[in-house]
């Protein structure tokens, strides 16, 4: 996936993420076929960093963390990728939001 690709994507810095950002996932890329869904928020989890900004959205397709690209990445690694940046305690996350769609 190429950031490029993207018109409107917009970066959210947040710091005091070590518990998490408070968010599940969804998406990803399927190893045995090779389909990829891409990585979307899910769902905020109440009382989470990602709620208490407010920012954040179900349904917000993340593009990257810290500059790691989510493109072709399992969900698994996914996580793995957001856990690294709440050990840093910074997350940096570019993300697409599509408003026609939540409609």
């Amino acid at each position: 996936m190429q950031h490029q690709d993207y018109n409107g994507a917009s970066r959210h810095q947040s710091r005091n993420a070590e518990k998490g950002l408070g968010v599940k996932i969804i998406g990803g890329s399927r190893e045995l076929t090779g389909e990829e869904y891409g990585v979307f928020i899910k769902r905020i989890l109440p009382g989470g960093v990602a709620a208490q900004d407010g920012r954040l959205k179900s349904g917000d397709l993340l593009l990257d963390v810290n500059n790691i690209s989510l493109g072709g990445v399992t969900n698994e690694r996914a996580v793995e990728i957001l856990r690294m940046a709440s050990a840093l305690n910074h997350m940096s996350l570019l993300i697409v939001r599509d408003d026609e769609s939540r409609k």
